[in-house]
């Protein structure tokens, strides 16, 4: 397989509605739901921040359905995400006859589910896409500021939390951030609005520059939409928590971190 390049793309629709939706991680049903909910007719487009696979139970499901969508509104559907790129390596390794030694156990469970197709569609993800009705980009997990977007550090569209402009382009978890850095939202000022997944908050985080739709559902908590041209935030609650003790959790050893003004994330 040709290995992935940086792309992308853009999504117009001055005659219908837009929706952004949030990390997947394998909750179908809930995106389904969450679709009725939105009242998605044909003359609307839908555009995933990626992560549609692993922790959740209907990996496969996730992508077929980011494939359908996309096959019927004749435009993407949806952006790379660190675990769709991370299963690419696995993909890799295999096809080259080399052993990817996966020992996370819900990648293991998700490569038992993705077929071919499904890592054919992943290599051609972009890794952002503009809606230039709207002056937005969607990504992953966001950008570094002064940068162009066509010139974004791939690493950092999928990776990037708390930053510290001075240190080139280099992110850090939030527990793991030394004194003075900051959730790279604080840092952005366009001049495009950014739209982006990843980080699991605690709320909605909307300002003028950025908007973000990871409410992690996956974790028990809430998958969310964003609609536009409204900018209305369609939520409904996740059926169960699928993600373990990972992120979402609120035992002690999971911490919630202040990001920007009152929004928190998990760490």
């Amino acid at each position: 397989m040709e290995k992935h390049k940086i792309t992308g793309r853009s999504v117009t629709n001055p005659k219908g509605r837009i929706f952004v939706i949030g990390d997947l991680h394998g909750c179908y049903e809930e995106v389904v739901e969450l679709l009725k909910i939105c009242k998605v007719t044909s003359k609307d487009k839908v555009i995933f921040t990626g992560d549609l696979v692993d922790r959740g139970l209907h990996n496969d499901k996730c992508v077929d359905l980011a494939m359908k969508i996309e096959s019927e509104q004749n435009a993407p559907a949806c952006i790379l995400g660190n675990h769709e790129e991370r299963h690419l390596y696995y993909w890799n390794l295999d096809v080259s006859g080399k052993d990817p030694n996966v020992t996370i156990p819900t990648h293991i469970e998700t490569r038992k589910q993705l077929r071919p197709e499904h890592y054919e569609y992943f290599n051609r993800l972009p890794y952002y896409i503009r809606l230039p009705e709207y002056n937005s980009v969607v990504v992953h997990a966001g950008v570094f500021p002064g940068i162009n977007i066509e010139q974004q550090d791939p690493h950092i569209m999928l990776h990037v939390q708390m930053i510290n402009p001075s240190e080139a382009t280099t992110t850090k978890w939030p527990s793991k951030a030394p004194s003075g850095w900051k959730f790279w939202t604080h840092h952005w000022t366009g001049p495009e609005h950014i739209i982006f997944g990843h980080s699991v908050l605690t709320k909605p985080l909307v300002t003028e520059h950025v908007t973000s739709v990871d409410g992690g559902a996956v974790f028990g908590l809430e998958l969310w939409a964003l609609e536009l041209p409204s900018r209305k935030i369609h939520r409904i609650k996740a059926n169960k928590n699928y993600g373990g003790g990972s992120r979402g959790r609120t035992e002690s050893r999971v911490k919630i971190y202040n990001v920007h003004g009152d929004v928190g994330t998990y760490s």
